[in-house]
């Protein structure tokens, strides 16, 4: 178990802050990103969260149409965040997306990609069906009303019926037709979320036959082939962290069936960890053998993978996954929007990249880039709160067992 006294330490070290001055901070910056992110629902006339800020992509508006599936992973932060902040109009605003979700969703249980333009009729897509999943899940789980659980299941159902059982993996309704990514094990995690209160057998058997696939690409250096967008390129941190959190939610919830999944997620988890101790920061993508674009920073990808080494923290009392963390949410923290300078849609708002022209969405405020970052000052928040208080016996800043390193 992590002392509070060494993550004060470790605050005051990688910020300079105090550890009340720090939490203090971080609720601050939670409440501008999600006050951006009411502004983008806002913006779409509460129907869906704008994909994007942009004034170069839309020069009048600035926003972008919606994004249902990132809107479906918005609804649990927003959830999420409403306890926190103790701002219950915030889950009236998920489950009024929740239910945005679901008149979405095609007779089969299907759910649609891309961005939702008027006119235009969006095909299935595989990764986002699972993504929206999960917003109706915690829709479902915070209202008690069972026709997301429904829609949830029969979401799931159509992900199983998919499948590509000789091959292991999804091969239609992908991002990049003929090329199945490895980061489908976050599809998995939501069709386990479906089972879990469903125990719909036929959903952890599918969910299973891919993870077993994917954990065949993990390569001896804890890289995984496949974890970017397209073949054959360069991974974003984002894409890698997808990989690895769908690896270790679905073995939190497969319990000792899915100890493997979660120990590759830790050997993943803990590449990308030394990537950031000998460099000072992370890439923004990494590419075979580890070759860093080190010129931007993913801050998706900074934000996702705090929260995972956050996760690992409280797994293993290892306090140098807390140190990592709190180097990869600062770093954001720094570059999130705050200025009125260029009018209220900025605030609060964190970009792609940074610089703003990197490579991971060039010029663009991603609504999944507040979201990311919300989660990770939450799961901060929450196990500094749960650090436990020295006694007599405790060990004292620096002599912690360090148990996966």
């Amino acid at each position: 178990m992590i002392l509070r006294t060494q993550a004060a330490a470790l605050i005051t070290d990688v910020t300079g802050l105090t550890f009340g001055g720090f939490q203090s901070l971080l609720a601050a910056r939670a409440e501008a990103a999600a006050n951006w992110i009411v502004r983008s629902i806002d913006a779409c006339g509460g129907e869906g969260s704008s994909a994007f800020y942009s004034r170069i992509y839309h020069p009048l508006r600035g926003w972008a149409p919606p994004y249902p599936e990132t809107t479906g992973y918005i609804i649990p932060t927003l959830i999420d965040y409403s306890r926190f902040a103790r701002r219950r109009e915030l889950v009236d605003l998920a489950v009024m997306q929740a239910r945005w979700v679901m008149t979405l969703q095609y007779l089969d249980g299907a759910l649609p990609g891309g961005f939702l333009v008027r006119g235009v009729k969006a095909g299935p897509s595989i990764f986002n069906t699972g993504q929206m999943i999960l917003g109706l899940v915690a829709a479902s789980d915070t209202t008690s009303d069972q026709a997301f659980l429904q829609g949830a299941a029969s979401s799931a159902r159509w992900l199983a019926d998919e499948l590509n059982d000789p091959a292991g993996i999804w091969t239609t309704h992908a991002y990049v037709a003929g090329y199945a990514p490895a980061y489908y094990t976050r599809v998995c995690w939501p069709m386990l979320e479906v089972w879990q209160r469903t125990r719909e057998e036929r959903i952890r058997q599918k969910a299973l036959r891919v993870l077993g696939t994917i954990s065949g690409w993990q390569l001896d250096d804890g890289t995984f082939r496949n974890w970017s967008f397209r073949p054959n390129r360069p991974a974003f941190t984002h894409t890698i962290a997808y990989t690895i959190r769908g690896l270790l939610e679905s073995g939190r919830i497969l319990g000792d069936e899915g100890r493997r999944f979660v120990q590759q997620a830790a050997k993943a988890a803990l590449t990308l960890r030394r990537q950031l101790e000998q460099n000072g920061r992370l890439a923004g993508a990494y590419g075979p053998g580890l070759a860093g674009h080190y010129w931007y920073t993913c801050l998706t990808g900074n934000c996702q993978l705090a929260i995972i080494w956050l996760k690992l923290a409280r797994l293993t009392g290892d306090i140098e996954y807390l140190r990592a963390a709190l180097q990869a949410v600062w770093f954001v923290i720094r570059r999130q929007r705050m200025g009125f300078c260029r009018g209220r849609n900025v605030r609060g708002a964190i970009a792609g990249s940074s610089p703003l022209w990197g490579r991971y969405l060039f010029v663009r405020y991603p609504n999944w880039a507040a979201k990311f970052f919300i989660d990770a000052i939450l799961e901060t928040h929450h196990l500094l709160q749960d650090a436990a208080a020295p006694t007599d016996d405790a060990y004292v800043p620096g002599d912690a067992p360090i148990l996966t390193s």
